[in-house]
C-alpha cells in the first residue's frame, strides 16, 4: 500500500489568486436575487411600523443585501421618510437603520 500525503501534497501548486477566486464563486453560488415587493406588501410593512411606533410591538424584520437575508428583531423607535430609514432599537437596545428598499418582509414576533 501506497502512503503519501493525498490531497496536501496539491495545494502547493493554487496560487493565493486561484484560491480568493473559488472562495468568491462559492461565494456566488449561494446568493439569492431580491424579491419583488407588490404595492400591497409595501402597505402592509407600513401599516406594521406604524403600529410598531404607536405601541412598541416587537417586530421580525428580514432585509437583503448583496444576496443574502439578514433578519433583526426589535421595535420601531423612528420613521424618516426623507431618508427612506427605518430605526429599530434591539432586544440590547442597540439603535439600529434599515433602508426601507432592503426590506423584504415584517412579520410581529
Amino acid at each position: 500500500m501506497i502512503n503519501d500525503r493525498g490531497i496536501i501534497k496539491y495545494q502547493g501548486f493554487l496560487m493565493p489568486e486561484h484560491i480568493k477566486m473559488l472562495k468568491e464563486l462559492d461565494t456566488d453560488d449561494h446568493k439569492v436575487p431580491k424579491p419583488q415587493l407588490d404595492e400591497r406588501q409595501i402597505e402592509d410593512m407600513e401599516q406594521l411600523f406604524s403600529e410598531s411606533l404607536a405601541t412598541q410591538t416587537i417586530l421580525e424584520i428580514i432585509t437583503w443585501k448583496n444576496g443574502f437575508f439578514s433578519s433583526k428583531i426589535g421595535f420601531v423607535k423612528r420613521i424618516d421618510p426623507i431618508s427612506k430609514k427605518v430605526f429599530i432599537k434591539d432586544e440590547l437596545g442597540t439603535l439600529i437603520s434599515i433602508d426601507f428598499i432592503n426590506i423584504t418582509n415584517v412579520s410581529p414576533k
